[in-house]
């Protein structure tokens, strides 16, 4: 009974993942109190599987909790890390469930249809051309006079956000990030598929491609070319030549689109508003950091801090919830101690996986999931330079879930061979 839902439990997660939060709140949190709370009958036959990136998280919980205490507002901090810190969760059981080779390529499988059809998604709201302010009840900029009768709930799902493709995220941002993860993997096994096999990829790899440049979101634009430059150049493929064509069609389409073309030269404009707010708050989150230099001012706290330092015109649309940057939101929050055990995290993360990747395997696809998990950190840390994306819910989850899926991989295979 408890194998049939663990199953059932994991399929539904991997596929409501790229899809949907609430789905995925819905679905995973039960399955896993299943797992934890009885865990004198489920962790005979699906016991944790701790390694050193669990091991050192616990570290950097420690440090959070330290400077939840040592805080501005410690009820608050407290709040935040049980609403963040503990999608940790996603990795533990993960690892623990998915325990043989079918179970994880099965995962794999549902995960990248839930992102293909999301992408799609994308496509449809681009086509259809409804654009408007907010996700929900904004203001419309357009709407086809064919439209015009539909029920707004239908309306805002088909809906573009300021001209960017959301797809069934909050915001062109989160949908951007989350598919970043799902890029990696098609285009990994694009290069490692035997015989014709790499035709299958092709289409997902292109949907997914075109559906990261309707975002118009620059932070994951330029962690995409990171991994796909990093991908092409430590390919032993021969099909190398494929992902520059997919790269031909992604540079064609931003320089064909006058409004995607802006948007990517805007990257380098200090004068760009959005550019001159992210550098406004850099500087703010210093000036935080050295009033509290070891522990921050605790997590969650900037938003209690922020409003001295805004402009007038900031001011506007309310206090700033995060910095717009991973690490400058770890160092005003959680000190320079909380940024040094993030990092010792995710290095823990790199060694243990690069050391997969680098262990002989008569299986292709391990080595590509290896490689896809090591890509998808990448396109994070790249995409946390200016975002937080450690306070994105749906881009937690996703990291962590594909994070589990690549080391439940590795830790599966080494019971095996011992």
């Amino acid at each position: 009974m408890l194998t049939k839902i663990f199953s059932i439990g994991l399929d539904l997660f991997a596929i409501a993942t790229p899809i949907s939060l609430a789905a995925t709140n819905i679905i995973f949190f039960p399955l896993a109190a299943v797992w934890l709370f009885g865990a004198v009958w489920t962790w005979p036959k699906w016991p944790p599987l701790w390694g050193w990136p669990e091991k050192i998280y616990l570290l950097f919980l420690g440090v959070s909790l330290l400077s939840a205490m040592a805080g501005v507002d410690p009820v608050h901090s407290f709040r935040e890390i049980k609403n963040k810190d503990l999608y940790i969760l996603i990795l533990i059981v993960v690892v623990a469930l998915a325990r043989d080779r079918a179970k994880q390529k099965r995962l794999v499988s549902l995960f990248l249809a839930g992102s293909v059809l999301v992408a799609v998604w994308g496509l449809v709201q681009w086509s259809v051309g409804v654009n408007q302010t907010d996700k929900s009840d904004g203001i419309f900029l357009y709407l086809p006079a064919a439209l015009a009768h539909w029920p707004r709930p239908v309306l805002n799902l088909l809906s573009i956000l300021n001209g960017r493709v959301m797809g069934t995220r909050g915001h062109p941002l989160a949908y951007a990030e989350c598919l970043l993860f799902a890029w990696a993997f098609t285009i990994c096994f694009l290069m490692r598929a035997r015989g014709r096999e790499w035709v299958h990829w092709l289409t997902p790899t292109i949907l997914i491609s075109v559906a990261l440049v309707l975002s118009q979101s620059r932070g994951p634009w330029i962690a995409a070319a990171f991994i796909f430059l990093l991908a092409s150049l430590f390919s032993l493929s021969r099909r190398t030549w494929v992902m520059w064509g997919v790269g031909a069609v992604f540079v064609g389409i931003v320089l064909s689109a006058p409004a995607i073309r802006d948007r990517a030269l805007s990257i380098m404009d200090r004068t760009h508003h959005s550019n001159k707010e992210r550098m406004h708050m850099w500087h703010a989150g210093i000036v935080i950091w050295k009033s509290h230099p070891l522990l921050g001012v605790g997590p969650g706290n900037v938003k209690q801090l922020s409003v001295p330092f805004q402009t007038t015109e900031e001011r506007v649309w309310g206090p700033w919830g995060h910095l717009h940057s991973i690490y400058m939101n770890f160092l005003a929050e959680r000190g320079v101690l909380g940024l040094i055990a993030f990092f010792l995290f995710i290095g823990t993360l790199v060694w243990e996986l690069g050391r997969g990747l680098r262990m002989p395997s008569r299986d292709p696809w391990t080595h590509a999931v290896y490689q896809s998990a090591l890509l998808g950190i990448l396109g994070f840390l790249i995409g946390g330079l200016t975002e937080s994306l450690y306070n994105t819910a749906v881009v937690n989850m996703t990291f962590y879930f594909v994070m589990g899926l690549a080391l439940a991989s590795s830790r599966h295979d080494a019971i095996a061979d011992a």
